[in-house]
């Protein structure tokens, strides 16, 4: 898995890096870019469920490595295309290989490595991911300004199927985990609508987390640009916060394991909080820019080992789990960038920042009071179980 994510973040930093710097060159308009990213957002969210049943019923291993192989079909169609309706379809893969992706290989790695030690290992990989897609944007940008975005795209698409063949010959299939005959794919999506009641919780947390997020989040550059940052200055921002996400999340991991992944969860809300504050009052002065862009990376160091662990560890149909909620989350962040411009413009600058860390203070308490309980609960019941074995 770790070897599968050094080609698989190349490819994804790349290609989330320039898609719509390429869109944009071949003389398309940033109406036609945001129908594409909506739209592929919104098929993304709407099959997501249907991972949770491929998932449950077979194997989360051949469906990781399939997930590999679309995001390399996404660029090399992009690659040799300048039709909008393929660049769309580009897109779409690529974020089917997102959305499917991410419980495809959390389900693997829950099913094959002990879930105490969990956080830790997802922190690891996760470590490893953020790193390589910080430098799929650098390796991209080279290739594209001496050889094309042709040649660039296509050797992006050439990593993905390389970490993907080696994940799947290297790899081994889970042995447990899978409840072939007991799950249906309506089921799955009748539980997503209708969850049971240790999963509502878990659903208004993830739900309200993006919703706040997006508020934001997407026009980030745009924003500091509009404050008077410049483009060298925006990439040292972005960057400060994508070392903090790599060098903190083996550290988180280890937090999520020792503590509690709810105790991940909790920090990833609080420093989102003040990270939006500080981006709100005090974005325009660099010392505060920069220390809130640490506070960024920090967040969602903390959320990549809270979140997978959390699921693994209270819910027994893992991969049922990690899709659904993923999908919850997605469709909660849908409307946010379209509301966090209109404040952004009617109000002021910081109202969408302001109305993030009012937000995310609901979060941060379900955070430390249900879903600690819920975990905690989890874990007795285990230790139960184990000690009658």
């Amino acid at each position: 898995m770790t070897l599968f994510n050094v080609f698989r973040g190349l490819a994804a930093g790349g290609y989330m890096a320039f898609f719509a710097v390429y869109v944009s060159s071949l003389g398309y308009g940033m109406d036609d870019i945001g129908v594409i990213i909506t739209v592929a957002n919104v098929i993304g969210a709407l099959l997501s469920p249907s991972m949770g049943y491929v998932l449950e019923v077979y194997s989360s291993r051949v469906a990781s490595t399939v997930t590999g192989l679309m995001a390399a079909a996404s660029l090399a169609i992009a690659a040799y295309t300048s039709d909008i309706m393929f660049l769309g379809l580009s897109y779409t893969l690529f974020m089917l290989s997102f959305y499917f992706g991410q419980p495809a290989r959390m389900t693997f790695l829950a099913r094959v490595v002990d879930r105490n030690h969990l956080g830790s290992v997802v922190g690891f990989t996760g470590a490893v991911f953020t790193a390589s897609r910080s430098l799929g944007p650098v390796i991209a940008g080279f290739i594209i300004i001496y050889l094309g975005y042709m040649t660039a795209f296509s050797t992006l698409a050439f990593s993905s199927l390389i970490g993907s063949i080696i994940f799947y010959a290297l790899s081994r299939e889970p042995e447990a985990g899978k409840d072939s005959g007991r799950v249906g794919l309506l089921d799955v999506y009748v539980k997503t609508l209708k969850p049971e009641k240790n999963m509502v919780f878990m659903y208004a947390f993830v739900a309200v987390d993006r919703a706040a997020w997006m508020l934001w989040f997407p026009m980030l550059g745009a924003h500091f640009k509009s404050i008077g940052y410049g483009e060298a200055s925006i990439g040292l921002l972005m960057g400060a916060s994508n070392i903090v996400e790599t060098l903190a999340m083996p550290l988180a991991g280890r937090l999520a394991d020792r503590v509690g992944a709810y105790a991940a969860l909790t920090l990833s809300e609080v420093s989102a909080a003040l990270a939006a504050l500080g981006l709100g009052l005090g974005g325009g002065s660099p010392f505060v820019a920069f220390a809130s862009m640490l506070l960024v990376g920090l967040s969602i160091s903390f959320w990549i080992p809270g979140y997978n662990a959390f699921i693994a560890r209270v819910y027994s149909r893992i991969g049922e789990a990690y899709a659904s909620t993923n999908a919850v989350r997605s469709l909660a962040g849908i409307p946010s960038p379209y509301l966090g411009g209109v404040l952004y413009e009617t109000l002021a600058p910081l109202a969408p920042f302001m109305l993030c860390a009012v937000m995310l203070i609901p979060a941060a308490i379900t955070a430390i009071l249900k879903l600690k309980a819920l975990e905690v609960y989890s874990n007795s019941q285990l230790r139960q179980v184990t000690s009658q074995a």
